[in-house]
């Protein structure tokens, strides 16, 4: 059983159980936590150790203030990832929606610093980057709680019971803001660097909110294997269909895709 890498405030982790095959590292999506990831500490088979990445201003970290730069989120993440990728454990990553452009972000930086190609770079519910720079903003320019309980609404993952409890939903709403935010400022160069690794790109067919065209356009960044795989549900399939993701990136980790 190995050692947590990074500060256990920083990430949700599963060490595999003896030597790791693999090392998932996982990215959690706009006003999420490393919690969303906690079934797949379940699901994933049991030589692949997990890290589910945590950034401030939630769960554990909710006395920190939330990023609202993207580069300093990026640098944040880059610094935790950066010792996964140094030790000889192939490395892999997932990242849903925000979480998505946050691992490409990693991915790109770490590549630039020499560190050894991941098994794949897997995406859930993002837009590619060129779909990205032109995609319209998430955040109203005027806008309210009123506003935010709408948008929250519309990405339809949140459980009801939330709604009725204002003081929880505050906390939800913030932190909501600071990552959509977030994700408003940023803008990936254009044209994006290839993606030398594996690029598996899932999708929602109901999503409402990044619809499949935005994530199949994930295939003009990819330099060499590249899968799109559009499943049942919305914004959030991951949910309902997570052996159908694991599954797949079990493949992939596999090399027989």
């Amino acid at each position: 059983m190995s050692t947590a890498l990074v500060p256990l405030s920083q990430a949700l982790h599963r060490p595999a159980a003896g030597a790791a095959r693999y090392r998932l590292v996982c990215f959690h999506h706009a006003g999420g936590g490393a919690g969303a990831f906690s079934p797949w500490l379940r699901l994933a088979p049991p030589d692949v150790e997990i890290y589910a990445l945590r950034l401030p201003g939630r769960e554990s970290r909710l006395g920190e203030p939330a990023h609202t730069d993207p580069a300093e989120a990026v640098a944040e993440a880059v610094q935790v990832v950066r010792p996964l990728a140094a030790d000889g454990v192939p490395l892999a990553y997932y990242g849903h929606s925000m979480g998505g452009a946050l691992a490409y972000e990693v991915h790109q930086a770490l590549a630039a610093e020499g560190a050894p190609d991941p098994l794949f770079l897997a995406v859930g519910a993002t837009p590619s980057p060129a779909r990205q720079a032109e995609r319209p903003p998430l955040l109203p320019p005027e806008h309210d709680d009123d506003d935010l309980r709408e948008i929250l609404r519309a990405y339809a993952g949140t459980p009801p019971e939330v709604f009725d409890n204002p003081e929880f939903l505050g906390l939800v709403l913030g932190v909501l803001e600071a990552d959509f935010a977030l994700f408003d400022r940023y803008r990936p160069r254009l044209p994006p660097e290839p993606v030398r690794c594996p690029v598996v790109a899932f999708c929602g067919a109901d999503d409402s909110v990044v619809p499949p065209d935005a994530v199949a356009a994930w295939r003009d960044s990819a330099a060499g294997p590249f899968e799109f795989r559009e499943l049942d549900g919305g914004h959030f399939f991951v949910e309902s269909h997570a052996d159908q993701v694991l599954g797949r990136l079990e493949a992939w980790s596999r090399g027989r895709a």
